[in-house]
């Protein structure tokens, strides 16, 4: 699980505590899970007099390999996003079938999932409740199955941005850096400048394309 869950503390580079600082941790610690934070903040707050800091951390359980995340400086939201970046054994070399849903036969699928549900299950124990439960997610899989065609997920289209634009982006992101520890007004000029500059020139090649 990942995101801002507003529990900052400097075990995950946050710079301050607040008042879940204690929550967190004992459940981290009770269920053993783990959890970590950026190096360095991923917020840049439009208010000069409001430090940066360390809002999104990852919480993860029973992960053999190392998780890494990085702050990226490409929107130019104060809240910026973070990558997360970890090994994976799966392939995704064949992607796997995916349901067409705009081409869902709607009748068929209700007439299908009324013919395999129980209207009046008899629950007089949790074993019975769970096995309804099962049925159902069964039901529902088996009718998606039958009254869906399949089509199959399209490599991404999507032709990658040019090299200039790209050492573009690379210059703003480090000037955004930069500018985060010193805050020198000039690096926050130059940095709107090829904000102004990347966008531009991002939407000319776009309507190329």
């Amino acid at each position: 699980m990942a995101g801002d869950l507003k529990a900052k503390h400097v075990e995950w580079n946050s710079r301050q505590y607040t008042k879940r600082r204690k929550l967190l941790p004992d459940y981290a610690d009770e269920n053993s899970y783990l959890i970590f934070g950026s190096d360095s903040p991923n917020t840049d707050p439009y208010n000069t007099s409001v430090t940066p800091d360390d809002l999104d951390i990852v919480i993860y359980k029973i992960l053999s390999i190392p998780v890494y995340l990085t702050s990226c400086c490409a929107l130019s939201s104060d809240h910026l996003p973070v990558i997360i970046d970890t090994s994976c054994r799966s392939s995704f070399q064949h992607p796997q079938d995916r349901y067409d849903f705009r081409r869902t036969d709607s009748a068929y699928y209700q007439t299908h999932l009324e013919e395999l549900i129980l209207f009046d299950p008899e629950l007089h124990n949790e074993m019975t409740i769970e096995t309804c439960v099962e049925n159902l997610s069964g039901a529902i899989l088996k009718t998606l199955a039958a009254s869906n065609p399949k089509r199959r997920s399209r490599v991404d289209p999507r032709t990658s941005v040019p090299a200039g634009i790209q050492e573009k982006i690379r210059l703003k992101n480090r000037l955004q850096r930069q500018w985060q520890i010193t805050r020198t007004p000039a690096l926050k000029t130059e940095v709107n400048r090829l904000q102004r500059s990347v966008t531009r020139r991002l939407s000319e090649w776009r309507n190329d394309q």
